[in-house]
C-alpha cells in the first residue's frame, strides 16, 4: 500500500506526558478548551504511532508534529523535517493519521454521518457534485473535498466550491487550481469507505 493509516479512540488516549516533545507540550498548553486539547493530542498519537512503526523509534518525544503558518501541521524527527507525507483527521471520537511515502501527495478526512440543513448543502457544494442528496452521500463528498483541500497543502483557506469531487474525480477552479498546477497537475485518486462504522473516510493520494 502507498500510505498507512491509524486510527485513535479519542476517550483512551494515553497521558500526554511521555508523548509529547517539550516544544509540543508548549504548544499543547495554549490549547484552552478540553475538546481541543483531545483532539489535538489524539492526531499526535495517531501520526506518532505510524511514523513509530515505520522508522523504528521506540522513543515518541523524538517525532514532532508542529504547527505550521499554513494550516499543514509540519513534521520532524529529532527536530529534523521528515519530508514524508502525512495528514491527520478527527471527528466525534476518533483521530485518524496517515503516512505516505516521500514524492507522494496525502490529504485524509474524517466525518460521522449525520443529517445537515439544506443550508449547508448550497453554501458548501457546487450543482454538478450533487448527483444525490442522501446523508451518507453527502457526508462522503465533503470528505473527499476535505481530504483535497489537505492534499493542497492550504489547510482550511480555499472556498469549499473551488474544490469539487464529482463521481469521484476531483476538478479544481480559482486558488485551488492554481495551487494544482503548481503541484504539476498530478493524476489523484480519491478513495471513501464508511470506517468506522457511521463514518465516512476517505483519502486523496498521488504518487506524482
Amino acid at each position: 500500500m502507498a500510505y498507512h493509516t491509524e486510527i485513535v479512540d479519542l476517550t483512551t488516549l494515553p497521558p500526554a506526558h511521555g508523548i509529547l516533545s517539550p516544544r509540543e507540550e508548549a504548544y499543547y498548553q495554549t490549547l484552552r478548551f478540553p475538546k481541543r486539547r483531545t483532539e489535538w493530542l489524539g492526531g499526535r498519537v495517531a501520526l506518532k504511532r505510524v511514523v513509530a512503526r515505520e522508522r523504528c523509534i521506540s522513543d515518541w518525544t523524538q517525532i514532532e508534529i508542529l504547527p505550521h503558518e499554513n494550516g499543514k501541521p509540519q513534521l520532524f524527527v529529532q527536530q529534523k523535517p521528515l519530508t514524508l507525507a502525512h495528514s491527520i483527521t478527527h471527528s466525534h471520537g476518533f483521530a485518524v493519521a496517515a503516512v505516505g511515502s516521500e514524492g507522494t501527495l496525502l490529504g485524509i478526512d474524517l466525518e460521522k454521518i449525520d443529517h445537515r440543513i439544506d443550508a449547508w448543502k448550497r453554501d458548501f457544494f457546487h450543482p454538478d457534485e450533487l448527483t444525490e442528496e442522501s446523508d451518507a452521500f453527502l457526508t462522503a463528498l465533503w470528505t473527499q473535498k476535505e481530504a483535497l483541500v489537505k492534499l493542497l497543502g492550504t489547510g482550511l483557506s480555499l472556498r469549499s466550491k473551488e474544490v469539487c469531487c464529482i463521481n469521484g474525480t476531483p476538478r479544481f477552479s480559482g486558488r485551488a487550481l492554481e495551487l494544482y498546477n503548481q503541484l504539476g497537475c498530478p493524476s489523484l485518486t480519491v478513495t471513501t469507505k464508511q470506517w468506522p462504522t457511521g463514518y465516512m473516510f476517505s483519502v486523496a493520494f498521488s504518487a506524482r
